[in-house]
């Protein structure tokens, strides 16, 4: 790989990094700052509001993923940033890239785990 390459890889892992550590502190002040103004059982009914919201946006971005794969894996392809061999095995994983984003957001997102177990328990009582 070139070093010019490498050094832009860098720049852009900086940057995302950067975006991500800002974007985290604006969410955790705009919280405190919502706290701090209202009571916690008006903040948690917000949240309980904007739940349905924020699951269209994650479930958006995992269909962004699915269909933008090809697209970037090819535009890598004809940038010479990857050879044909890793544009092939790009390509075959994916889906198994998409499966497991799926499955996070079920176990994470939805709670799927902590229901099962409160239904497990709910029968056995």
């Amino acid at each position: 790989m070139c070093r010019n390459g490498l050094i832009m890889r860098r720049r852009w892992f900086v940057l995302l990094t950067l975006l991500g550590f800002f974007l985290a502190l604006a969410a955790g002040g705009l919280l405190w700052q919502a706290v701090e103004t209202s009571s916690v059982s008006v903040l948690q009914t917000r949240v309980e509001a904007m739940k349905p919201v924020l699951t269209g946006i994650r479930l958006f971005l995992i269909a962004l993923v699915a269909l933008a794969w090809p697209v970037v894996t090819q535009r890598l392809y004809r940038q010479g940033s990857i050879d044909a061999v890793q544009a092939v095995t790009l390509r075959a994983l994916r889906w198994r890239l998409v499966t497991w984003l799926v499955v996070i957001e079920l176990v994470l997102g939805q709670n799927l785990l902590g229901q099962v177990l409160a239904l497990l328990q709910g029968s056995r009582v």
